[in-house]
């Protein structure tokens, strides 16, 4: 569960984009089709005798298949869905599911953000505008979010709340 500190608002959620999971989906759609190719081609190399047994037995195999298949399209989702930055009016948290039950959650100061650096590579990236985030923060860490969409709108958004977040600490410490 994530805490919010006094006064300080969720600004922006940033999710991986929607193509990261063309690739896996299309995988999985081949698979799916593959078992029904290779049962349509089964009759034709077995004989009338055990037709019956290796039909169960496909049957069985065939249900496991499935629930793997589906059980594998759900760790890529959750993984996908669950990799997340928070920007709030005060900091970053940043959420990186890696499987089920590992997940890593790192958060930074808005004040500390030295960098916002954008990384885009290839022909796809470039046309769907998408790319990788990365922000440097004054302990010299990088904090990367892979594959984030509206980079230009992001970093601009980052920046702006940074300087701001900087501009209130110095006032902060002014007054003490």
């Amino acid at each position: 569960m994530l805490k919010l500190e006094e006064n300080e608002k969720i600004l922006m959620l940033i999710r991986r984009h929607w193509f990261v999971m063309t690739k896996p989906m299309i995988i999985f759609i081949l698979l799916l089709i593959a078992p029904s190719i290779i049962l349509s081609l089964l009759p034709s190399f077995i004989d009338e005798f055990n037709r019956d047994i290796i039909n169960n037995a496909a049957n069985f195999l065939l249900s496991i298949y499935i629930l793997t298949l589906m059980l594998f399209l759900f760790i890529i989702w959750a993984d996908y869905y669950l990799d997340i930055w928070i920007i709030t009016s005060k900091r970053i948290i940043d959420i990186e599911q890696r499987g089920l039950f590992n997940r890593s959650i790192s958060e930074f100061s808005l004040a500390n953000v030295q960098d916002v650096t954008i990384e885009i590579s290839g022909v796809i990236q470039t046309l769907l505008k998408f790319g990788n985030l990365r922000v440097q923060t004054a302990s010299e860490n990088n904090f990367v979010i892979k594959d984030a969409p509206h980079l230009y709108e992001a970093k601009d958004f980052i920046l702006k709340y940074a300087d701001l977040a900087r501009r209130q600490q110095s006032l902060g410490t002014q007054h003490l």
